[in-house]
């Protein structure tokens, strides 16, 4: 039986070159018994992709990689997994992701990525004066310029890439020049996230620049004035949050997990075989196995697997009465847990599906009328989301 799967290996466990005031992983991997699991070994990545083919058997398998920064491990890890998918392959396909913060990609990482058909998430938090606030070295440093300096690699190479940017209130108070700075630079493919905040009472999170409610609600209202325009004006712009929202007025379902209201096992694995089932829950209690002494299909039938899911659906009474739950969902379970079941960014979601709500459907029915007149598909707005 053909079966489909995805996962996301982190190769370098929590290492980086880099020291990002607000990442979630650094934070995590210091309220861990074992802070860095060491770089994945190619045997460990060998047996992973013989598993996954076993599994699939014929199917699609989508592996992306993450970290840290992936790239630390170095490009031979890489080679070495392209043979392993091409040695003995039962037709399974596999598409291959990689989420870095572009400062070492350069002419032979980016060859590589073009051969083997990559798709490339780099991590750029808009201009260089909101980007340098946080996204710095260990020196304190900023990394705008070798951020820039790894995508032109990549558009020299003709890669396949996204930006993905963190929402931080010096962000939403300038997001019409990043936005515009992204349109000038070739940037078509864009995901914003937020920050996290801490999981554990003990957990280090450095939360200096706290992005409240009413600010990021504020921001999807600006942001979305500006992606607005462009659709209307024929110059489509993907924004993940945005095209899932059109998606589903269009007859599909989100792609987003944070998006459904309801996990799946994410099959997050750590350097040393460690399978999770969220990149949010890195820490030892949510483990569901380790794939080097178990298969996929074990993992992902196991009781601790099943009770992760089902402890994800949202039960919250205000959501079901909610009159924007059908777009909304309560959002992500992470969110939901940083306020003991009530999602953080309620006020945000509120005010902004109850401005841009008609508008969405607005969109779906001229895209319908495209759709009836051309006899196409609808554009590919999944490009992105890999990652």
């Amino acid at each position: 039986m053909r079966r489909n799967l995805s996962m996301m290996i982190k190769p370098s466990s929590s290492k980086c070159n880099l020291n990002c005031k607000y990442c979630f992983y650094n934070s995590i991997s210091h309220n861990r018994n074992v802070k860095d699991y060491g770089f994945m070994c190619k045997e460990t990545i060998g047996e992973i992709v013989k598993k996954a083919k076993e599994f699939c058997n014929g199917g699609i398998c989508t592996i992306g990689f993450q970290g840290g920064e992936p790239l630390l491990v170095g490009i031979d890890f890489y080679r070495h997994l392209v043979d392993e998918i091409e040695k003995n392959n039962n037709g399974t396909k596999f598409n291959l992701t990689i989420q870095t913060n572009g400062t070492l990609i350069n002419k032979e990482w980016a060859s590589f990525f073009k051969d083997y058909n990559f798709l490339v998430g780099v991590s750029l938090d808009g201009i260089e004066e909101v980007n340098d606030l946080n996204r710095v070295n260990y020196k304190g440093n900023g990394t705008f310029h070798r951020i820039m300096r790894g995508i032109e690699f990549l558009k020299k190479y003709h890669v396949e890439f996204n930006i993905l940017t963190v929402v931080t209130e010096e962000l939403s108070n300038r997001i019409q020049e990043c936005y515009e700075f992204y349109k000038s630079s070739g940037f078509r493919y864009i995901q914003f996230i937020t920050y996290l905040n801490a999981l554990e009472e003990n957990e280090m999170v450095a939360n200096r620049n706290p992005l409240t409610p009413k600010k990021y609600g504020e921001f999807l209202i600006e942001l979305f004035n500006m992606w607005y325009r462009d659709v209307k004006n024929n110059n489509y712009i993907s924004i993940r949050f945005f095209d899932n929202i059109l998606s589903l007025f269009l007859g599909y379902e989100y792609e987003a997990c944070e998006m459904r209201g309801i996990c799946s096992c994410q099959n997050i694995i750590e350097s040393d075989g460690s399978v999770f089932p969220c990149d949010f829950y890195t820490y030892e209690k949510y483990s569901v196995g380790n794939i080097l002494k178990e298969n996929f299909k074990d993992i992902l039938e196991k009781q601790k697997t099943m009770d992760f899911i089902k402890g994800s659906i949202n039960s919250i009474d205000k959501c079901h009465s909610c009159k924007y739950n059908v777009v909304c969902r309560g959002g992500c379970r992470r969110r939901r847990e940083d306020r003991k079941n009530f999602n953080y960014l309620c006020e945000s979601y509120y005010k902004f599906y109850d401005y841009s709500f008609c508008k969405f459907r607005e969109l779906a029915t001229l895209q319908h009328e495209c759709i009836e007149h051309s006899h196409k598909h609808t554009p590919d707005m999944h490009h992105l989301h890999s990652h």
